[in-house]
């Protein structure tokens, strides 16, 4: 890891769309000069990994999954009807937001997010333009009406004790990727980072792209290798990230538009030998990482009579020491096949103080070919073979938990 004091034009488009300059130190490190380790495996095998498998009954049964967040022992799922509030054993505790036309419904539930400090979660509703905060038991506490700016968002997240950052959706009429507003009362404050690209048709960008601990908050940007930081209510560049690949030129993106969804640009990126930018950032309160994705090659398939092209990729993980910058490389690809239980197989959903998380959906877990287990050692741990012999199709998924106490 390298530090470097860089003199950046940083773009925060506010109110008056003025753009500021600063003398900011920006920390580098270079993936070819990172050692390649598994930290989640001691001797091949687990290691004090946790499962959690979710309750299943008709109280509690969760659709289509749109995040997943993790507060003081509980777990909180966002599906396109409600967010669930499941204990740290599985256990379904209550219901945070309901749909329909009531005093105390949402005509929609659009994102969340959670105040730790104050234990409230905030659902927003993107056709009433409120934000309702319940607290941890489902009670409503209060609706506080949103800033016209606060629209067509894909996520939101704490920032500080006095702000919230929103992530926009990608799309033509919306030029930035986040926005600051007050939390006390949801006011516009300012825009931050453009986008590189705009699809034409409505789309979201990879998730999570907030990494959050106790002491910051860290974003990606769309075909960018830069993290920003939040600091003093602006987001700010932070920590670059050299995959050894260079950033695809603006001028390269915009002789190929219009574009239908900003996937084109990421595909076209890797097509060409240049980055795709780092996709997905977590923090533990020891650790950062974050997820990009290499090149490796391409193929095709029909979808209603028609063949489409598909662009295949090597998912790599970064993971660094927050205070010494002392970082590791690893990839989930190789001996490993699709392991599900695999850490990074699928992508990790959030991260707890000391743990990154994913969650397996049990559609999956029930499809393993039992004939193949034997030969693969994450297997031998009786925990997961529990799990997969008694997991059921329409079964809740399963939260793992994978420590990560040193690199």
């Amino acid at each position: 890891m390298k530090q470097f004091l860089i003199i950046v034009s940083l773009f925060l488009l506010g109110c008056n769309d003025s753009v500021k300059t600063g003398l900011l130190e920006v920390s580098v490190i270079d993936v070819a000069e990172c050692p390649v380790k598994n930290p989640f495996l001691k001797d091949s095998v687990p290691h004090k990994w946790r499962f959690v498998k979710l309750e299943t009954s008709d109280s509690c049964l969760i659709g289509q999954i749109k995040k997943v967040a993790i507060c003081k022992d509980l777990i909180f799922i966002q599906d396109d009807q409600h967010v669930f509030v499941f204990d740290s054993a599985g256990v379904f505790r209550n219901r945070i937001g309901q749909k329909g036309r009531g005093p105390k419904e949402q005509l929609s539930i659009d994102a969340f997010y959670v105040d730790k400090e104050r234990e409230f979660v905030g659902i927003y509703d993107a056709l009433l333009h409120k934000i309702f905060r319940y607290a941890f038991d489902g009670d409503l506490i209060e609706k506080v009406d949103c800033d016209k700016e606060l629209d067509f968002i894909a996520d939101l997240c704490k920032a500080d004790d006095k702000h919230v950052v929103v992530q926009f959706r990608n799309a033509n009429d919306y030029p930035n990727e986040y926005a600051v507003f007050k939390e006390r009362n949801y006011a516009f404050r300012s825009y931050a980072l453009p986008f590189r690209v705009m699809s034409e048709i409505a789309s979201d960008v990879a998730r999570p792209s907030f990494g959050k601990n106790d002491a910051t908050l860290m974003v990606t940007a769309v075909l960018s290798d830069t993290l920003y930081a939040f600091s003093q209510g602006k987001l700010v560049p932070s920590l670059l990230v050299k995959t050894g690949k260079k950033t695809i030129p603006q001028k390269l993106i915009d002789n190929g538009g219009p574009y239908t969804c900003y996937q084109k640009v990421v595909d076209k990126a890797q097509r060409e030998g240049y980055s795709s930018g780092i996709e997905r950032v977590w923090l533990t309160e020891k650790f950062g990482c974050v997820e990009y994705h290499i090149y490796r090659g391409t193929g095709s398939f029909y979808m209603n009579n028609q063949l489409h092209e598909m662009i295949f990729h090597a998912v790599n993980y970064l993971i660094w020491d927050l205070k010494t910058h002392r970082a590791i490389h690893y990839s989930p690809a190789g001996t490993w096949g699709i392991n599900l239980f695999y850490p990074g197989q699928k992508n990790f959903c959030t991260a707890t103080e000391n743990e990154l998380v994913s969650c397996i959906p049990a559609y999956e877990i029930a499809g393993i070919d039992r004939a193949k287990m034997d030969g693969d050692p994450i297997y031998s741990d009786s925990r997961i073979r529990e799990i997969v012999d008694s997991t059921e199709e329409n079964d809740n998924p399963v939260i793992v938990y994978y420590p990560l106490d040193s690199i």
